[in-house]
C-alpha cells in the first residue's frame, strides 16, 4: 500500500520538475525557509518541521517542540488513532429492537428501541428504511413506548473550549449518539407577500400573490427535542400509531433484532473527514474510540484518553505538552508540537497497514477538498491537511523534492491577528521551496 502511494506522488510530480538552475541543496533550502518566514510574518509564533520519509534526516526545524494550537491538523492525528484502532473497514451501526412477545392483529406487542451509535453520516433517508422493516413484518402500530437510546456517547455536545459563535454554525453543530443530517437539516423557507388596492380609500379586495421559497441549513440545537419530533414524524409518515409515549431510554439487552443500518466503511469516512475538513466526523470517530476503548460512553474526556494512548502506544508519539480536546480541531485549547505531529505523518508513512488510507485521504494541492484552490503552481506534488481558526495557520502532510524524494512536513503558526491570506501565502511558499530541494 505504501508503495501505491509513494509512486502516486513520485509519478503525478514528473510534470512539475523545477529546473536545475532553481534546485535548493540543504543550507540553501534553510535559508529560503527563514527569508520566507522574515518576509511574511508580523510577529507570530512559527513552528516548522521538514523530514526526509526516504532517509529520516531532518531537512529544516523551527520551534518544533514548542505546544502550539493545530486547529483542524488535529484531524490527523483522529485519523490515525481511528485506523489503528478501530481499523479501516469499521462501520457505524444504526440498530431499530425490539422487546414484543410478538405481532397481533398488526400491533407490536412491546416497546420498539432505536438504537443511536453517534454515525455521522446517518440521514433521514437510512432511517425510512430502518423504520420499514416495521412494514413487512405487518406492523401498524406499537402497544408500549417508542425509546430512543442514545447513549453510546455523554450527553455534553460540545466540546471543550469551543467558541460560542461557532456553535451557529454547521461546522460547530452538537456532537451526539444521534448524528442525523449532521445535525443540520436543509429547511425550507416560504414568504408569502399579498397585495391589496385601495379604491376611493378603502381596501379592496386582494389582487396579487408572490412567493418565495429558499433553503437554508439550521443548526440543531435542542438535540432530545429534535429527535422525538423527528421520529414522531417518521413513523406517523408511515402510519404506524404509537400507543405509549417517543422517550429516551436504553434498549434491554435481550432485546430482539428487527432492522440495522451500516454506514460506510471507516475508510470513506475519514476520507470525507479530511479531504472537507468535517468536524461533525470527526468528533463523532473521537467519541466513538473513546467509547469502545474504555467500554462506556464516549466523552470528551474519555476520548481524549483513549486517542491520546492509542498514538502513544502504537504509533510511539509522544504525549508531552499534547492536548487532545476534541478530535477535530476545533477548540483552541488543542495542544501539539511540530515533533508529534511529524510523529503521526512518519508513523503513517511507514506502516502499510495504514498508510494508503491515510495519505490518500489527504486533500491534493490544486484538485480536490480544502487544497483544491492552493498551491496550483504544484499542484498534484502536495497532499495536506489544512487548519484555520482565529489567530491560527496550519498545513501538515507529504510532497516530494526536485529529485523525487518524499519528505513531511508541519507548518504551525499561532498568534496573529487578521492576515489570513499573508500565512496561507507563507504555508505555500514554504511547501513551494520543498519541492525545488535537490540533495
Amino acid at each position: 500500500m505504501k508503495a501505491r502511494v509513494v509512486f502516486y506522488l513520485i509519478t503525478l510530480s514528473l510534470l512539475f520538475t523545477a529546473p536545475a538552475a532553481l534546485a535548493y541543496n540543504t543550507a540553501q533550502l534553510s535559508n529560503q525557509i527563514d527569508a520566507i518566514i522574515n518576509e511574511n510574518n508580523t510577529h507570530a509564533s512559527i513552528s516548522v518541521y521538514v523530514k526526509s520519509m526516504k532517509y529520516g534526516d531532518p531537512l529544516y526545524f523551527r520551534n518544533i517542540h514548542q505546544p502550539m494550537t493545530p486547529a483542524s491538523t488535529m484531524k490527523i492525528m483522529t485519523a490515525e488513532a481511528a485506523l489503528l484502532f478501530l481499523g479501516p473497514d469499521y462501520r457505524f451501526s444504526t440498530q431499530l429492537l425490539t422487546d414484543a412477545s410478538g405481532v397481533k392483529n398488526g400491533v407490536l406487542q412491546g416497546n420498539l428501541y432505536i438504537v443511536l451509535s453517534g454515525d455521522p453520516s446517518l440521514n433521514y433517508d437510512d432511517l425510512s428504511e430502518l423504520l420499514d422493516a416495521l412494514h413487512t413484518q405487518g406492523v401498524q402500530a406499537i402497544a408500549g413506548n417508542v425509546y430512543i437510546d442514545n447513549t453510546a456517547y455523554d450527553q455534553r455536545f460540545y466540546g471543550p473550549g469551543w467558541v460560542y459563535n461557532d456553535k451557529n454554525y454547521c461546522y460547530g453543530a452538537p456532537i451526539s449518539a444521534s448524528i442525523i443530517n449532521h445535525n443540520c437539516p436543509q429547511v425550507t423557507v416560504t414568504r408569502t407577500k399579498v397585495a391589496t388596492s385601495k379604491k376611493h380609500g378603502k381596501k379592496q379586495a386582494r389582487r396579487r400573490r408572490t412567493q418565495s421559497v429558499w433553503t437554508i441549513n439550521k443548526v440543531v440545537t435542542d438535540i432530545p427535542d429534535y429527535n422525538r419530533t423527528l421520529f414522531k414524524s417518521l413513523l406517523s409518515h408511515m402510519g404506524v400509531r404509537v400507543y405509549g409515549s417517543v422517550t429516551f431510554g436504553s434498549a434491554p439487552s435481550n432485546a430482539s433484532l428487527v432492522n440495522s443500518h451500516a454506514s460506510k466503511p471507516l475508510r470513506e469516512l475519514l476520507t470525507e473527514m479530511l479531504k472537507k475538513s468535517d468536524n461533525i466526523i470527526a468528533g463523532a470517530v473521537f467519541k466513538k474510540i473513546g467509547q469502545l476503548y474504555n467500554h462506556q460512553p464516549g466523552s470528551w474526556e474519555n476520548s481524549s484518553y483513549a486517542v491520546s494512548e492509542i498514538l502513544s502506544k502504537k504509533a510511539k508519539v509522544g504525549l508531552s505538552g499534547m492536548r487532545i480536546l476534541d478530535g477535530s480541531g476545533l477548540s483552541p485549547n488543542n495542544l501539539a508540537t511540530a515533533s508529534q505531529m511529524m510523529q503521526v505523518l512518519d508513523y503513517a508513512y511507514h506502516h502499510n497497514d495504514i498508510s494508503y488510507d491515510f495519505i490518500s485521504a489527504l486533500p491534493i494541492a490544486g484538485v480536490d477538498g480544502t487544497l483544491k484552490h492552493r498551491m496550483w503552481n504544484i499542484a498534484r506534488k502536495v497532499r495536506a491537511k489544512t487548519g484555520t481558526i482565529s489567530g491560527v495557520a496550519s498545513l501538515t502532510g507529504y510532497t516530494v523534492t526536485a529529485d523525487k524524494e518524499p519528505v513531511a512536513f508541519v507548518i504551525m503558526i499561532n498568534g496573529y491577528k487578521g492576515m489570513n491570506w499573508r500565512y496561507r501565502s507563507l504555508e505555500d511558499k514554504i511547501v513551494t521551496s520543498l519541492t525545488k530541494y535537490h540533495r
